[in-house]
């Protein structure tokens, strides 16, 4: 536990630190999005539903890249 601790301070000097912003930073975008869908008062179906929280977690995949590593 303290490798994962010590990889999150510094993560543009290791993968593992890199790859777990990246998930953090793809779950979080998933849930907000979920959970917008989840409360507007009228019924979308569920495959355009799957396909806004994909495309929100692609498109803060690509904000995590440009922000992090380029």
């Amino acid at each position: 536990m303290d490798y994962v601790i010590d990889s999150m301070s510094l993560p543009l000097d290791n993968l593992l630190g890199m790859l777990l912003y990246a998930v953090l930073c793809m779950g979080v975008m998933g849930f907000v999005t979920w959970i917008t869908l989840r409360f507007i008062p009228y019924p979308i179906p569920l495959h355009l539903k799957n396909s806004f929280v994909g495309l929100s977690v692609y498109i803060g995949l690509i904000v995590w890249w440009f922000a992090f590593i380029s």
